[in-house]
């Protein structure tokens, strides 16, 4: 485990706090319980992904994850004083972003703090300015500004952004998504963002003291706060970043111990014989608990050792223009100077440079191939048409591959069509590649390598095949045949309310309702999201999920995605009012079960 810069850091700050007077509360207590804290949690995502270090883990799990979970782990691994090598993650969420359509600004504002957090000359980070700062909310004001302090130029200054979060304050001294009572995580998170102006701007520091007054006033006996009724460990995990983005030790400062309770005990109250961290007091694992737990603590650390506020990036490489760059035809491909990451050797050597990461999903287009031949990806685009085919040989294209791709492409069809398509279009491929391969000897194309080339794209093309599921729109929204072997039945609906009255989406219907109570049957074994796929199927509802079995996550229902309305907000679902502990792909239902699809902004507390 690489966890030794870090605790280097923990071992400097405990030198330079032996120096000073003994505070209120011990540093040498506090600093080593947050130490076991982030060292628990880096054992049990270490534990959890399979990996050996916690490179590994960055160049695997959370680079496969790029775009989806991985964001803030990268930054705070950024910002913890350990200089990994962040390029596989970086060039992965490049893919995601060129691959993926995000409506949501305050997520398009994250990424771009994840790819500054790792260096990164990607002119995506101040295009995320033209368009997101104000237009989801004032988190999308509270993100913005965090990437205009880090010295990026945007439509909008960061002293027009402070501007508008001092005018947002209410009357208790807090900010919310809505309404005008103060909320402890949102209130925590526009004081992150106001920190780097806190020693600068008088106005700045009154609302910021007004804004702390609030949240220790709130604070509950047990050093923690409650969040819509909730006890949870996020929203203390945020007064941590916020007290200690303004230089203020959150452990030791007398506003934030109730009795002989700091916030750290607040958060160990949530922490998990395993080292990770539950949403509620003696809960399950919990993500977003879990992370925003451990980027707090090196936000902690950070102000312990001096060091800028957590959102103020080590990494960042401005760009040589400070100006907002034009967004890119995607029609034209651009070159794209390589970006070099520093890492530090385990001997601790001088710093290396890591090879360059450069990526065509920039602009969305494959560059220009040089040459020609077979080119035996093409039975991959008549298989999946896919926005970039690379060229693996270099023979010249013939009329009769011309010919031939014609042929399998309506064969293709035809076997989609039918639901029997993945047998026919396997031997399609093996007859393909023979013909490719012929060619290649008949041209004179001899060498080893064109021959184990078209051996690789021709698997590729068959396992891509074999894992994936293609059928027409009529064929997908089709009800599903009567259950012969029912076991009862459960009632479901899918509803959208907390969104229904706040925004401007053809999808949103005004009720709030998608579907409406409806009884459905069930067999045994059947599970939540099953019976969500049926209904999907049987009344034309867009269903966006990732991964699959007991891990399915569901990202989408009726174009209402996650993130859509902020950091917190997505889809969960309730069994007879209850929240279960497992995803609805392990969650078998019984007969008499209600289900609801609930969207939520604030990970369920903003739900009925």
């Amino acid at each position: 485990m690489r966890t030794k810069p870090i605790a280097a850091l923990i071992a400097l700050i405990s030198a330079v706090t032996c120096l000073g007077a003994k505070p209120l509360i011990s540093h040498a207590d506090t600093v080593g319980e947050a130490q076991s804290f982030i060292d628990g949690i880096i054992s049990y995502k270490l534990a959890e992904t399979g990996s050996g270090s916690v490179q590994d883990w960055i160049s695997g799990d959370l680079a496969a994850n790029a775009g989806l979970t991985s964001e803030f782990y990268i930054i705070a691994l950024s910002q913890s004083g350990g200089w990994y090598d962040f390029s596989s993650y970086e060039s992965s969420l490049e893919t995601y972003l060129a691959n993926n359509n995000v409506p949501s600004a305050t997520s398009r504002q994250k990424y771009a703090l994840a790819l500054a957090a790792c260096g990164s000359t990607d002119s995506y980070i101040a295009g995320s300015l033209t368009d997101s700062v104000g237009a989801q909310g004032i988190m999308s004001w509270v993100y913005g500004l965090h990437i205009l302090s880090n010295g990026y130029t945007g439509a909008v200054t960061a002293q027009e952004t402070v501007d508008y979060l001092l005018s947002q304050q209410f009357s208790d001294g807090g900010w919310a998504l809505w309404g005008t009572v103060g909320d402890i995580d949102v209130t925590a998170m526009v004081v992150q963002s106001l920190a780097p102006y806190y020693g600068q701007n008088s106005s700045v520091a009154d609302a910021v003291d007004r804004a702390l007054d609030m949240l220790s006033s709130r604070q509950l006996d047990t050093g923690d706060f409650s969040s819509y009724g909730t006890d949870n460990p996020e929203s203390t995990a945020q007064v941590i970043v916020a007290l200690a983005s303004l230089g203020i030790d959150p452990m030791t400062d007398s506003r934030f111990i109730k009795g002989d309770n700091t916030l750290l005990s607040g958060l160990a109250r949530y922490r998990r014989d395993d080292g990770s961290f539950s949403h509620t007091v003696s809960g399950d694992y919990n993500h977003n608990a879990t992370s925003q737990v451990f980027y707090s603590l090196i936000a902690y650390m950070r102000q312990q050792n001096g060091m800028t506020p957590f959102y103020v990036l080590d990494r960042r490489v401005l760009p040589e223009t400070p100006s907002v760059p034009e967004v890119p035809d995607v029609t034209e491909p651009q070159q794209t100077e390589p970006v070099s990451v520093q890492t530090t050797p385990a001997d601790g050597t001088a710093p290396a440079q890591s090879a360059a990461v450069t990526s065509v999903q920039q602009t969305g287009t494959a560059p220009a191939e040089t040459s020609s031949a077979v080119s035996v990806t093409t039975v991959a685009a008549l298989i999946s048409e896919p926005a970039e085919i690379v060229s693996l040989t270099t023979a010249t294209t013939t009329a009769a591959e011309t010919s031939a791709v014609t042929t399998v492409r309506a064969a293709a069809a035809a076997a989609t069509s039918s639901g029997g398509y993945k047998t026919p279009v396997t031997l399609i491929i093996i007859g393909t590649a023979g013909v490719a391969a012929l060619l290649l000897l008949i041209i004179g194309k001899r060498h080893p390598k064109n021959f184990i080339a078209l051996a690789i794209a021709a698997g590729a093309c068959v396992a891509f095949v074999q894992l994936t599921d293609f059928r027409t729109a009529e064929d997908y929204y089709t009800p599903p045949a009567a259950k012969e072997n029912a076991s009862g039945t459960i009632t479901m609906t899918i509803r959208c309310d907390t969104v229904a009255e706040r925004a401007d989406h053809r999808y949103i219907p005004e009720s709030g309702v998608i579907l409406d109570v409806t009884k459905f049957d069930i067999a045994d074994g059947e599970t939540a999201y099953d019976i969500l796929t049926q209904a999907a199927r049987t009344y034309s509802i867009q269903l966006d999920t990732k991964g699959s079995g007991d891990m399915v996550y569901v990202a989408g229902i009726n174009y209402l995605y996650e993130y859509d309305f902020g950091e917190l907000s997505g889809w969960m679902y309730r069994v007879n009012s209850d929240t279960p502990s497992v995803g609805a792909g392990a969650y078998e239902l019984s007969d008499g079960d209600f289900v609801e699809w609930l969207y939520s902004t604030n990970i369920g507390n903003d739900l009925k």
